[in-house]
């Protein structure tokens, strides 16, 4: 198997066990104190994300903004997302692979252009509290416009 082959079919099965694993516990909430998250990915580097213009190009993590929660994609925009509070998602970020992160300690974050009424509170709320906590955690928030 050629090494691409390999590190595709690794990236696969982690994104399966991480995707399909039931949390032992309740969520995780973030807490006062620093990430994990910063002892263990290295920071952010723009010259490896700085041309990526698709949602679906994205590897990091990818956070979207919904008026009910954030919708949380460990890979791209294509892989199904569980839903979270702001809280839940620095623990949730906490429990991903390192292979999650090839651009380093950042992710995209895109507030849901399809809104129903009275959405637009609900996602600006969510997304105050998502960056605040993000920043917290020591994860560079990339803000995306909506689509």
């Amino acid at each position: 198997m050629q090494p691409r082959n390999l590190l595709a079919a690794f990236m696969c099965a982690a994104v399966g066990f991480v995707s399909c694993s039931e949390p032992a516990s309740t969520p995780r909430v973030a807490d006062t104190g620093a990430s994990a998250l910063k002892n263990s990915i290295p920071p952010p580097d723009p010259n490896k994300y700085r041309s990526v213009r698709s949602a679906r190009d994205w590897q990091n993590p990818y956070l979207m903004v919904q008026a009910k929660g954030i919708d949380v994609r460990p890979i791209n925009a294509a892989t199904e997302a569980p839903t979270m509070s702001p809280e839940e998602v620095v623990g949730y970020l906490e429990r991903l692979p390192s292979i999650a992160w090839p651009y380093g300690l950042v992710v995209a974050v895109q507030e849901n252009c399809v809104r129903a009424p009275g959405d637009d509170v609900g996602i600006k709320r969510n997304r105050e509290e998502l960056v605040r906590l993000l920043e917290k955690a020591g994860v560079k928030a990339d803000l995306w416009p909506s689509a």
